[in-house]
């Protein structure tokens, strides 16, 4: 397995660039660059061998700039929305910034998605090398308590599994929730809508959100309603079905709880009848976000010329659930002062002919 400072992403002018590194295998080909920690690339082979990007993006760091939606970016310092921005830490009311209405989203107006990253490339215990991005969120920024540290490790190994993790500490008592915007079409984003694939989510209970995306309150089973992926679902058919749940979103824009512990589990399962490409996930958050593009209206146009639009893509992000900070009841983001925060997920890729390489 090699990785390499391969280039730089730049901008139209050619004045401003970010390093970008690709970790590849020998199978299959990842590049990350250090501006907003974004999977620029992430070539599979298909059943017959052919390699195919299979993640949303674009060709120049202007577009990344400007971008509404971050595609395979790091987002933070908290993933998803929080009602009204506002939490409790201590007794102390905390007001962050409000980027989407009157609430959070994803790290406020300028998340972690947003900055220029420290790139290095390193080596773990076991002499696997990964590529590490690390930079200072200051206490204050958006809003957010402490001065928080954060490395984020992308490593490639032999099963074709492409793991993050991501760290932090903190000097004040914050919230922390970290994940990658992950956005995938495993027809090497060529298909028009990722509702040819099929999905299986290992969680047996969502929360259903308002208008606004931001959670009733209510933990409800999946049983007897179109949230139930608990075995492989072909998604445009899942959100064709009659539901309230879906129709206010015209898709999926939910939380699933995952069944499972604290350890890394099964999160997620998606497959691509027609490639012959399937994508594994793993995790130790306690939640996973899925998101159908619903919004995506063709304004913006990404790589090889691809315009997106509604539904070209599954966006998967692993985390805790949205507005957490305000339910108690739910698993916690909260990360006291010197704490580790310590998260890692995992993406296993496969296809008939990697199978049969192995």
């Amino acid at each position: 397995m090699s990785i390499r400072m391969n280039g730089y992403l730049e901008s139209k002018d050619r004045k401003r660039r970010a390093p970008v590194y690709t970790m590849d295998n020998g199978k299959i080909c990842v590049s990350i660059c250090s501006y907003g920690g974004y999977i620029t690339s992430l070539q599979v082979p298909d059943r017959n061998g052919t390699c195919g990007d299979i993640a949303l993006g674009f060709d120049n760091l202007d577009d990344y700039e400007r971008t509404t939606f971050a595609p395979c970016g790091i987002v933070g310092r908290y993933a998803n929305r929080i009602k009204n921005g506002r939490f409790l830490i201590g007794g102390k009311e905390i007001q962050v910034a409000r980027n989407d209405g009157f609430h959070h989203l994803h790290g406020g107006k300028k998340g972690f998605h947003r900055y220029m990253w420290n790139p290095s490339v390193c080596m773990d215990d076991s002499g696997q090398e990964y590529v590490r991005l690390e930079r200072l969120s200051p206490d204050g920024e958006e809003g957010f308590p402490g001065n928080l540290s954060v490395s984020v490790h992308f490593a490639l190994n032999k099963q074709n599994e492409l793991s993050i993790r991501f760290l932090a500490v903190s000097d004040r008592d914050t919230v922390c929730s970290l994940s990658n915007h992950m956005a995938l079409n495993l027809d090497a984003c060529r298909s028009s809508t990722c509702l040819d694939h099929r999905l299986k989510i290992y969680g047996s209970s969502f929360a259903p959100a308002g208008d606004d995306g931001i959670p009733t309150g209510q933990v409800l089973s999946t049983s007897h309603t179109n949230m139930d992926l608990g075995t492989e679902q072909p998604i445009g058919t899942q959100i064709d079905m009659p539901s309230a749940f879906t129709e206010t979103f015209g898709g999926y824009d939910h939380n699933w709880f995952l069944d499972g512990g604290t350890h890394l589990k099964p999160c997620l399962l998606l497959t691509h009848p027609g490639s012959g490409r399937t994508l594994e996930c793993f995790t130790t958050m306690p939640c996973v976000h899925v998101y159908t593009a619903n919004s995506l209206n063709g304004s913006e146009t990404g790589k090889y010329g691809v315009t997106y639009k509604r539904h070209c893509a599954l966006f998967t992000e692993t985390q805790y659930a949205p507005d957490s900070v305000n339910h108690p009841e739910w698993a916690q983001p909260f990360l006291k002062a010197g704490e580790l925060y310590d998260h890692t997920t995992v993406y296993r890729f496969s296809s008939p002919c990697l199978t049969e390489g192995s």
